[in-house]
């Protein structure tokens, strides 16, 4: 026989455990994190974390705020950690009751918490940053932002996606005051190597070549901050022939090459 023939106690577990994973704090946290981030990995994770609980989630998305997702996920650890503790006394009552009452119930919740937790930890990473064309952002990059001159010509500005401990960040190669030497149309400066930190602005125009690893362009930077009083000019080394100088080994600039094109088709 056995020693508890009352399986009300357990029974009344079960049911604290799928009212506190049903209480909508799954939902709202599961959704936040969908609707802050464009990693469309972590969306499918939450998804696959709602079916599990057979909710439905909203993944509308809303903005990037990585910040958020990271208390989301916070708080979703906390509410599972308070389920698996009310299992572990399920586990602890069980050997005294007849596993006709439960063991149905007992095999179905532990098959749910473990599926919760491995989802959890799926979600525990850092997110894919995006730009605003939603291409995916890695290190090595070549980006470029939208920018309009003092005349209001539009022009793209280049730089490289770098790594940091502080998150991705654009080294960019800029000049201050310019000049222009007598009878010489074309401006010119001393040129600055910069980092800012990466925002979606910063869109993606060529990944790493096969031939270059990253390391390559990491060392081509720190080489040319060395440089001192590097001449910038706008049409033989500009912020694009840097660029394409610390990205691939070859300074080019596809927009002086556009422009001497337009003005070479109206001579004809």
């Amino acid at each position: 026989m056995t020693k508890n023939p009352n399986p009300a106690k357990v029974l009344h577990l079960f049911a604290d455990i799928q009212d506190h994973l049903q209480n909508r704090v799954f939902c709202h946290e599961l959704s936040q994190i969908a609707r802050h981030t464009k990693d469309k990995e972590i969306i499918s994770f939450c998804k696959d974390a709602a079916k599990c609980l057979e909710i439905e989630i909203d993944t509308n998305f809303s903005k990037l705020e990585h910040e958020q997702c990271a208390r989301s996920l916070k708080t979703l650890f906390s509410h599972l950690k308070w389920a698996k503790e009310r299992f572990d006394q399920i586990i602890t009552l069980k050997s005294d009751l007849n596993s006709k009452w439960i063991e149905s119930t007992f095999k179905a919740t532990e098959m749910q918490l473990l599926d919760l937790s491995n989802y959890l930890t799926l979600l525990d990473r850092e997110h894919d940053i995006h730009d605003n064309n939603d291409i995916v952002v890695k290190i090595g990059d070549l980006v470029a932002v939208k920018c309009v001159e003092e005349n209001g010509k539009d022009y793209d500005h280049y730089g490289v996606v770098i790594a940091s401990s502080k998150g991705f960040r654009v080294a960019h190669f800029f000049t201050g005051h310019t000049v222009k030497a007598q009878n010489n149309l074309i401006e010119k400066g001393f040129g600055y190597i910069h980092e800012l930190p990466y925002s979606s602005e910063w869109t993606v125009r060529s990944r790493i070549p096969v031939s270059v690893t990253y390391s390559q362009i990491e060392e081509r930077i720190k080489e040319s901050r060395k440089m001192s009083k590097r001449v910038w000019n706008k049409l033989s080394y500009n912020c694009e022939h840097w660029a394409r100088e610390m990205h691939t080994g070859v300074p080019d600039c596809t927009q002086v090459s556009k422009w001497k094109d337009e003005i070479r088709d109206r001579k004809k």
